[in-house]
């Protein structure tokens, strides 16, 4: 008779705790470097579907973003008209949530010192 699943490969206990302790650590070493060196993913600007220049000020960015959930939470608003049960409660619910991220920004866009 053939077996038809193959035995584990034999490994002493050592070498089990050698190999686990350097995977806590490759992983420890991981984290820090992710936390401790600013991390930021590489960002390919051909690739990107919208770029936003670097020399846009934090007042033009804070007013787009209140204009873009602006608009947001209007189309949560219209789409949940046609909609009953949880899908209606579903849509109006992210219209809440933009309207709520909308205050958010505002509220930054009003306490903006400028100079």
């Amino acid at each position: 008779m053939k077996k038809l699943t193959p035995d584990p490969p034999v490994t002493s206990p050592d070498a089990v705790e050698r190999t686990s302790q350097l995977l806590d650590r490759a992983a420890a070493d991981r984290a820090l470097d992710y936390y401790l060196h600013n991390h930021k993913p590489p960002r390919h600007m051909d690739q990107a579907m919208y770029a936003i220049p670097g020399s846009v000020n934090l007042e033009a960015a804070l007013a787009q973003a209140s204009d873009l959930l602006r608009c947001m939470v209007a189309s949560a608003s219209e789409a949940g008209n046609g909609l009953s049960g949880n899908q209606r409660d579903v849509v109006l619910s992210i219209g809440h949530l933009a309207e709520l991220a909308k205050t958010f920004v505002d509220t930054s866009l009003d306490r903006l010192v400028t100079h």
